[in-house]
């Protein structure tokens, strides 16, 4: 071997631990939502990223056998969580049994970490090297560089269920609020709904325990003119179409049942057909049926208060008026076959405290479109139920009974 020759392992092992920092720096990336969500699917985040990013230093340093079984291991390990995470669901926590969507930055993950596998098990398996010139050992892992900081900017961007940086809590990053949101917040829509304006969703204000974005990148892109029009034909339709249902016993009559206990001060109703019909393949924003209403019982008895769009399991969660459209889901409730609501997981609490014949599960990604004058107006994510039913106080009812 002259000095301007080196084996070809080297090379490979070289590349291979720059593919393996990128993995390990996705991992780092998603935890904090992971946390978030719950810690213990953070600290598994953090201890992939570690263990990813602690293989690959060697992997440049110190190459050995023993480290080509360690990132075959460990690397196989990942993908076989991620693939069963992504079919069965999560074992424990609040996502068990429950899959997980994918998305652009967990599949590249997967893809990278499978393609570390197959490099360790080639190197364990090569019984001769080849030379080749000392200029590879520079350009190849160059342009593994290149290649892996492009996808990474691609993935970052790209967002996904499992591929995000953890958003700033500051306010020049807030959805709707600062100056660096490029106007947002002075967004202010008329609407022919007793809701009132449509303006931007502030999930800090909107979101509350148990609840979560359906996807785990911030919306904060200002809503162009034809998302702004479709934002309020999305409202006017929806409230025209669920007139009718302003009669509890219309709605009733329609095919919608609660499934959170009746006489509360706010209960959804489900129009099991209409969701069965989504879960096929049928359109998720039919507004002439939505999946779900939402009625808030007043003294006066009770008011519609919302249509709630229910997507299925993994299904497409359409943005018609951008990020003044925007899903979210529940991570707290127990949930029946028949989708009921049987109770909710209060922090600190055991998934396997919810009653018999029910789970602790995450719910399919929803948006409401409301029609009683709740903070945040007809788009805002959620409200409390005492919001809820101060603002249907101040709309005039059908005579209804208690929902």
């Amino acid at each position: 071997m002259s000095g301007r020759e080196i084996p070809g392992h080297t090379v490979v092992a070289y590349c291979l631990a720059v593919i393996g920092a990128a993995t390990a720096v996705i991992h780092f990336a998603v935890a904090g939502a992971h946390f978030q969500e719950y810690w213990l699917y953070g600290v598994f985040m953090l201890v992939v990223a570690w263990l990813q990013l602690l293989w690959a230093i060697p992997a440049v340093a110190r190459p050995s056998r023993l480290l080509w079984y360690g990132g075959t291991i460990l690397n196989a390990g990942v993908v076989a969580v991620y693939i069963v995470t992504r079919t069965a669901g999560d074992v424990i926590g609040p996502g068990a049994g429950s899959a997980e969507p994918a998305g652009f930055g967990d599949v590249l993950c997967t893809v990278l970490e499978a393609i570390v596998i197959a490099g360790c098990i080639w190197l364990l398996a090569a019984r001769t090297d080849h030379l080749v010139g000392r200029r590879h050992l520079v350009l190849a892992p160059l342009a593994a560089g290149a290649v892996m900081a492009t996808l990474l900017s691609a993935a970052l961007v790209a967002g996904g269920p499992d591929m995000v940086m953890s958003a700033s809590a500051s306010t020049g990053t807030r959805a709707g609020t600062g100056a660096g949101m490029g106007g947002m917040s002075a967004i202010k829509l008329a609407t022919a709904t007793p809701a009132g304006y449509i303006t931007m969703p502030d999930t800090n204000m909107q979101m509350s325990a148990g609840m979560r974005m359906a996807s785990s990148t911030p919306c904060v892109a200002t809503p162009t003119a034809a998302q702004q029009h479709a934002a309020v034909s999305l409202v006017d339709t929806s409230w025209q179409d669920a007139k009718k249902y302003q009669s509890l016993a219309a709605a009733k009559a329609a095919g919608y049942v609660p499934i959170t206990p009746a006489g509360l001060p706010v209960v959804h109703y489900l129009n099991k057909a209409a969701y069965r019909a989504t879960v096929l393949g049928g359109p998720v924003l039919d507004l002439t049926e939505p999946q779900s209403l939402v009625y808030a019982n007043t003294p006066g008895g009770a008011v519609l208060a919302a249509a709630m769009y229910i997507t299925s399991p993994g299904g497409s969660t359409p943005q018609p008026g951008g990020c003044l459209t925007q899903w979210h889901v529940h991570t707290n409730l127990c949930l029946s076959r028949s989708l009921g609501v049987t109770g909710v997981v209060r922090p600190g609490s055991s998934a396997a405290s919810c009653p018999a014949g029910s789970r602790n599960r995450v719910t399919p990604p929803m948006m409401h479109i409301w029609f009683v004058p709740i903070p945040g107006g007809p788009t805002a994510i959620d409200a409390s139920n005492q919001q809820v039913v101060h603002a249907a106080e101040q709309v005039a009812g059908p005579g209804n009974g208690t929902a």
